[in-house]
């Protein structure tokens, strides 16, 4: 795969990109709706309120259909190293338009980043403080789509964030921690069977040297995109084949369309759309981020069509969940929801 930029900044190309982070009150509420509780988590952390989301701009409802799957920030405080961070959150869903909101997943301490299976009948997500009594330990569980059936999957010392589905479900890949030999504190590419088994590394670990790796995508050609360093690269699943598909040196976040085509990409100031292959201008979705979330990062996620996406906070602030057209155009925002954070559309 030939690199979608060249050793410039995003900006230098007319984009400058951002994605999602979590938003907070100090309100002991969930979502809204039926909920359902997780098992075996430690209580939260002292925790204080956080301000709201900046975006108070009047924005349409969005009229793309769906469900979308959040985070939502309930409560906030200081983690270990004294920074601000969420201390407690949900798993919810909500359609669209803003109706039929609900809690699948409420534990005393934070649940984050849902992850909808291909088939759209199971997510995965992070439960963090599972085994241990600081937010810093995070481990993977799988639920059905209503919020039945909740399992751990990831345990031990393992750590594991940034889930991502194979395109057949079978798989799952995470950015982890922890497998014997490889160090408590290097995060890496891991994959594992949807049910938790065969957990291996796709790359070893050259004696905790190599660059941290976050935020695995799974390619349609079955090659595993993450970031490292600031810039998309690409490998295959044994490890070889690896790839710079970016020489931005700034990318804090990414999301890859469904069909490969094209990918979201989050610097310091935008959120923005750009080809993976070919040229092209890239698409400014929002800019400046600042002016919709509090805190300067974001998540996307595509629609299954690859026409649309939403947005929310990557940060302990949260933000309202927009939804905006891949091509830039018909920013909305989902009413009702003000505290979101790393969103997922289920697949239709």
């Amino acid at each position: 795969m030939k690199p979608l930029w060249g050793s410039r900044s995003l900006a230098s190309v007319g984009l400058t990109l951002a994605l999602l982070v979590v938003g907070a009150t100090a309100m002991a509420a969930a979502c809204g709706g039926t909920s359902t509780t997780a098992s075996n988590t430690p209580s939260a952390t002292t925790s204080t309120s956080a301000e709201p989301s900046q975006s108070a701009t009047p924005l349409p409802s969005p009229t793309v259909a769906g469900v979308i799957a959040f985070e939502k920030v309930v409560e906030t405080g200081e983690n270990f190293e004294g920074e601000n961070s969420v201390t407690k959150s949900n798993i919810c869903v909500v359609n669209a338009d803003g109706t039929s909101l609900k809690t699948l997943a409420q534990a005393p301490t934070r649940e984050s980043q849902p992850t909808w299976s291909p088939d759209g009948g199971r997510i995965v997500y992070v439960v963090y403080g599972v085994g241990m009594d600081n937010l810093n330990y995070a481990a993977l569980w799988v639920m059905s789509g209503d919020g039945s059936g909740k399992r751990q999957l990831t345990k031990g010392s393992v750590r594991g964030i940034d889930p991502a589905w194979s395109l057949d479900g079978k798989q799952i890949a995470f950015s982890g921690t922890g497998l014997p030999g490889e160090g408590k504190t290097h995060f890496s590419i891991y994959v594992m069977n949807a049910d938790g088994s065969g957990l291996r590394s796709v790359r070893r670990l050259a004696g905790g040297k190599t660059p941290q790796e976050y935020q695995p995508a799974w390619a349609p050609d079955g090659r595993i995109l993450f970031l490292r360093l600031g810039d998309v690269w690409s490998v295959k699943l044994d490890g070889s084949g690896l790839a710079q598909l970016t020489k931005a040196g700034n990318v804090a976040r990414f999301a890859l369309s469904p069909d490969g085509k094209s990918i979201a990409l989050q610097t310091s100031e935008t959120v923005g759309v750009a080809a993976t292959r070919g040229s092209g201008a890239p698409v400014t979705l929002i800019e400046p981020v600042s002016d919709f979330m509090v805190d300067p990062n974001a998540a996307a996620a595509w629609t299954s069509d690859g026409k649309a996406l939403a947005m929310a906070s990557g940060g302990p602030m949260g933000s309202r969940l927009y939804v905006v057209n891949a091509d830039g155009s018909r920013l909305s925002a989902v009413p009702g929801v003000d505290t979101a954070a790393y969103p997922a559309w289920r697949p239709k």
